[in-house]
C-alpha cells in the first residue's frame, strides 16, 4: 500500500481530495524501527507529528523509582505527537515502540501548513485531542474509584476496540502482564492474578502473539457494562 493510498483509508484524511493527498504523502516522511526503540523521549524538541502505519508504539511515562507506567498504546492509523506540535512544547512523555514499527511523520510546519489550508483535518485533529483527553480523565477517575478486575477488563475491551462485537478478539499488540500493570496502575502480582482468573474462567487466552478474547460478554460485565 503506498503512503497516499493508506492515508486515504484513515478518517481523519479521508475527506480530502486527490491533489492535497497527493501533497500530504509527499511530505509525509517514513521511518522504521525495531522492538524497544524510542521514536522519542519526554522533553524533547516538538519536531513531528507520528501516525503510526504499522505496529504499535507505547506513550510512557518514569516515575523517580524507575517505575514504567503506560499512558497509552497507539495502533495502526493511530495519530500522537500532535498536541506538543501544536503547543510548541516539548513532548510530555516518550513514545516506545513494541516489535517493529513504521511510522509516518509531519514536520511542524508542515502541520502548521495543514491547519491553515485543510480545515476539516484541523476539525478532526482537534476532536481527536479531546477523545484523547477524556480518556485519560477517565483512566484518572477509574484509577482511584475502580477495583483492579475493572480496570483490566475496561483496558482489554478498549485495546481489541470492542464496542457491541459479539465472538472472539485478538489484541495482537505484544502485550506484557506488566504492560497492563503499567496502564492500570497496579502491581504485575495482582495483573498475575486477576489475568490468570480471567483465564480460568474462559474469558481470554494469552498466546505468544498477543491475548484472544473469547467471550466479550462476559468481560463486558467484568467490565462494569451490563
Amino acid at each position: 500500500m503506498t503512503k497516499k493510498d493508506f492515508l486515504k483509508g484513515m478518517p481523519l484524511f479521508s475527506a480530502l481530495s486527490e491533489s492535497d493527498l497527493n501533497r500530504l504523502a509527499d511530505i509525509a516522511e517514513e521511518f522504521t524501527y525495531k522492538n524497544g526503540e524510542y521514536v522519542f523521549y519526554e522533553g524533547d524538541p516538538p519536531d513531528w507529528l507520528c501516525i503510526v502505519r504499522e505496529g504499535n508504539v507505547k506513550a510512557i511515562k518514569q516515575t523517580e523509582d524507575g517505575k514504567e507506567i503506560i499512558l497509552h498504546i497507539f495502533k495502526s492509523g493511530d495519530i500522537f505527537g500532535e498536541l506538543a506540535v501544536f503547543d510548541r512544547r516539548p513532548y510530555p512523555a516518550s513514545a516506545l515502540t513494541t516489535g517493529e514499527v513504521r511510522i509516518l511523520k509531519l514536520y511542524y510546519t508542515h502541520c502548521l501548513d495543514i491547519l491553515e489550508d485543510m480545515p476539516e483535518v484541523a476539525v478532526k485533529i482537534l476532536r481527536n485531542m479531546g477523545k484523547k483527553q477524556r480518556e485519560f480523565v477517565e483512566r484518572l477517575e477509574a484509577s482511584l474509584t475502580d477495583r483492579v478486575e475493572k480496570r483490566i477488563a475496561n483496558t482489554l475491551l478498549k485495546l481489541a476496540g470492542i464496542d457491541s462485537a459479539q465472538g472472539s478478539s485478538n489484541i495482537d499488540l505484544r502485550l506484557t502482564r506488566k504492560d497492563i500493570a503499567g496502564m492500570v496502575g497496579t502491581t504485575i502480582e495482582t495483573t498475575i492474578r486477576v489475568m490468570s482468573r480471567f483465564q480460568k474462567e474462559g474469558i481470554i487466552k494469552t498466546t505468544r502473539g498477543g491475548i484472544i478474547i473469547l467471550n466479550p460478554h462476559l468481560l463486558r460485565k467484568k467490565a462494569g457494562g451490563e
